[in-house]
């Protein structure tokens, strides 16, 4: 009975898309240390604040700034403490990174929907204290 349940509520939602959180993928690539894959979620352009050092960086080089912050810092582990998935509102994610020599980070990131695409409009890579 659930599964004819689930199955006609499948039929009526139709061609519905229902939003994807992005968080959960964001985090993932965050947590294999993954620049590539990271940045298939940026935008044109991305507000990128690494240590302490804040920048504006094309699409091509945050992920090459990205792709040194992983290769001095490996990833041990990625946990995502906090995140709000708004569809019609902007989403966010908070979560905390350690890598394989002991360094904690604060990382935080903000989706912003642009037209019908949402993009990573602000990314922040901060040492915990």
């Amino acid at each position: 009975m659930k599964f004819l349940l689930v199955f006609m509520l499948s039929l009526s939602l139709g061609n519905k898309a229902i939003p994807h959180d992005l968080s959960a993928d964001i985090a993932a690539a965050i947590r294999m240390g993954n620049a590539r894959e990271l940045s298939k979620y940026f935008g044109t352009n991305i507000d990128l604040t690494v240590s302490g050092k804040e920048e504006m960086y094309s699409k091509a080089q945050a992920e090459q700034v990205l792709r040194g912050f992983f290769a001095k810092n490996q990833p041990k582990s990625f946990i995502l403490k906090h995140k709000a998935n708004n569809p019609t509102a902007a989403q966010y994610g908070i979560g905390s990174y350690i890598s394989t020599s002991g360094n904690k980070f604060r990382i935080y990131f903000l989706i912003k929907k642009i037209g019908n695409q949402s993009f990573i409009q602000q990314l922040s890579i901060e040492t915990e204290v």
